[in-house]
């Protein structure tokens, strides 16, 4: 299997072109293994008993509206994204230049808001991962293994929820910055293509980079609509549609020592 695809310019050179697709099928194994590595976890751990509450129904945010808005957008742009990238490699051709950029717009726009949000607004430190969270996740591996009697009840965020938070960023920002750099290769509404403005062995760096985050975005895409749509996890994509979750549900799954919510949205 080769990892990366080359061809033979004017001069007789060998150029980089980018990542191998056959990495596609690779990729796309990886976030199968890692759903199947979930669900025989969580056969092993079983379900988390419910709190005992006196007003189970009483909803808290979770998520507020500017947020479930940037994910909803974030998530349209990037399978809109993923799908103009590889259907045409996988066989279903069409015209997708124009679509796969105008997403690609979109994205860099929301992404760019959601920084700013998050740095100013919302509190930045949420997503920074603690040594708590590994001593947490370590508690809830002795519990899966029936070492220990129950699995402690995180911040708002778990550490794998913190780790793929970072990994989808970091992968995000490859994407938007080697996909600004390819827009020099279009013709647009708003600029003319200079496919010249790099060379051709930096051009291969980008788009090389370009695949392998996109790819690596396949996979974990996969395992997120997954975990959001098992069933005793529906609470979470009502959360991101609604932006509240039942007070039952806050205590069954959070520590509320270590996230305040609310009952209103600001």
């Amino acid at each position: 299997m080769e990892l990366f695809r080359y061809a033979t310019d004017a001069y007789g050179q060998e150029v980089l072109l980018g990542a191998s697709w056959d990495l596609f099928w690779w990729f796309l194994a990886a976030g199968a293994i890692g759903i199947g590595i979930d669900v025989f976890c969580r056969f092993l751990a079983g379900a988390a008993p419910a709190a005992e509450v006196d007003r189970p129904d009483s909803p808290l945010i979770r998520h507020r509206l500017p947020d479930r808005l940037y994910h909803w957008v974030m998530a349209a742009s990037t399978l809109v994204l993923l799908f103009t990238a590889f259907a045409p490699i996988l066989g279903w051709k069409f015209e997708w230049v124009t679509a796969h950029w105008i997403a690609g717009i979109v994205l860099v726009l929301v992404v760019a808001v959601h920084i700013l949000r998050a740095t100013i607004w919302l509190d930045f430190w949420a997503m920074m991962v603690e040594p708590a969270d590994f001593g947490d996740t370590w508690q809830a591996a002795r519990h899966v293994l029936g070492q220990a009697a129950k699995a402690p009840r995180p911040g708002k965020y778990d550490l794998l929820q913190k780790l793929y938070h970072w990994a989808i960023a970091l992968l995000v920002l490859a994407l938007i910055v080697t996909g600004v750099l390819m827009l020099a290769k279009i013709d647009t509404p708003f600029w003319q293509r200079n496919p010249y403005w790099l060379d051709a062995g930096t051009w291969g760096v980008v788009y090389t980079v370009h695949d392998l985050a996109a790819l690596a975005v396949i996979a974990l895409v996969l395992i997120h609509v997954y975990l959001g749509l098992r069933p005793d996890r529906w609470w979470t994509l009502r959360a991101m549609v609604l932006g509240s979750i039942t007070r039952r549900e806050y205590l069954t799954h959070f520590d509320p020592k270590r996230w305040a919510s609310s009952d209103r949205e600001a």
